[in-house]
């Protein structure tokens, strides 16, 4: 049996009502579109029962307010414990766009160059035969290889070791050589994108979390959002889960994301995922120029995927500065970002021009989460060619 949670519950006289009488809640849309509450738990149920799934959480703003945020089935399962809109995950790859914000205050307070080598800020990264600037990392084109596990060393133990440095843990990867000459393919690397993390310290002198916190987390309101630290006593933190050969959840193998905090080390919850989407929007954390350039394809459309050991693929999206620019069915374009790690699979998307922001979270792999957040963002959004105000 599923359960169905609120993020925010009724109370008083209220409750009493809701306990005894089905209401019908009708969530506002934009420019005039109306969802209700139900209707959108009916899909989260469905999604949920289709892809097999222990819960799901979705949060939704519509021109700049919060409205929906709740979610079904069961946050972690060994207590039965309810999924609900502040049920905390890691975020997996969503972190890179909780990290670059903060990369690009610094770029706009002139204290990171995007175009400087990444010598420049983290002196111990070998020199290569080509430059690879802070752009390249941020736009997978810089020639530095993913995780390929090799680099966790025998029965992959180095996985569950925590770093106090960020220096040392590059020492995991950082002298292979390169995959390909920086700027002439794109391939997705997470190891690079890591590399915010000595970047953001080196130009700030600031500790990577405090500063995350301090200018882009807090200002944001995201106050359950921190790095995926496995000692520390979170609250409302769930539990991913993977299959067994019987097709039984188990629980994800642990890990200490302590090497990869700007890639794929970041917790939250899809309120607060949602909340970082509206202060972008608001210019709470960045001026607008900024904001632009970092959500402007960076890369040549012709530039084409590097699949090793397999002919050259065509890249399928836009790239901005750590964000993938889709493109919906009615050809919106938006920025957002997925994650995947320890058996959850998230999604944030941004629709800044109609108003309308979507973050979902599930605990069990494999699902496809874009495709379903942007469902639920179609619910919400104006039709086509609607005026939907100045924003």
């Amino acid at each position: 049996m599923s359960t169905r949670n609120a993020g925010c519950r009724p109370s008083g006289a209220r409750a009493a009502i809701v306990a005894l009488t089905l209401i019908v809640t009708i969530i506002p849309g934009a420019a005039g579109q109306a969802v209700s509450r139900e209707q959108l738990l009916d899909y989260m149920e469905q999604i949920r029962n289709e892809n097999d799934l222990p819960g799901i959480s979705v949060a939704v703003a519509v021109d700049g307010e919060i409205v929906f945020s709740e979610g079904v089935g069961y946050a972690e399962l060994d207590n039965r414990i309810p999924a609900t809109g502040r049920t905390v995950h890691n975020v997996g790859s969503v972190s890179k766009v909780l990290a670059v914000v903060g990369l690009m205050k610094l770029v706009e307070e002139g204290k990171v160059d995007l175009d400087a080598t990444i010598q420049t800020y983290l002196p111990y990264y070998p020199e290569r035969e080509h430059p690879i600037t802070v752009r390249q990392i941020l736009t997978h084109t810089s020639g530095i290889r993913h995780y390929d596990g090799v680099e966790f060393g025998p029965h992959g133990l180095l996985a569950y070791r925590h770093f106090d440095e960020f220096e040392e843990a590059t020492e995991l990867w950082r002298d292979d050589p390169l995959v390909y000459e920086p700027g002439t393919a794109w391939m997705y690397s997470s190891h690079a994108h890591n590399l915010q993390h000595g970047i953001v310290e080196a130009a700030s002198g600031s500790d990577f979390e405090e500063y995350l916190k301090r200018h882009v987390w807090e200002p944001a309101g995201m106050l359950a959002t921190q790095f995926d630290v496995p000692s520390r006593v979170v609250q409302n933190r769930g539990h991913g889960y993977v299959r067994d050969e019987g097709g039984r959840f188990v629980h994800a193998l642990p890990e200490d994301p302590s090497y990869k905090y700007a890639g794929g080390g970041i917790i939250s919850n899809v309120e607060d995922l949602v909340r970082f989407a509206l202060a972008i929007n608001a210019g709470k954390l960045l001026a607008p120029e900024t904001v632009a350039e970092m959500h402007r394809p960076q890369i040549d459309p012709s530039i084409t995927q590097h699949v090793p050991g397999a002919a050259p693929v065509p890249l399928g999206h836009e790239q901005a500065l750590a964000w993938f620019i889709r493109t919906d069915p009615a050809g919106r374009r938006y920025p957002s970002h997925t994650g995947t790690v320890k058996g959850t699979r998230s999604f944030l998307g941004n629709f800044a021009d109609q108003g309308v922001v979507i973050a979902l979270q599930v605990n069990a792999l494999p699902f496809d989460s874009a495709r379903y957040g942007e469902a639920i963002a179609q619910m919400f959004l104006p039709p086509v060619g609607a005026t939907t105000g100045d924003r």
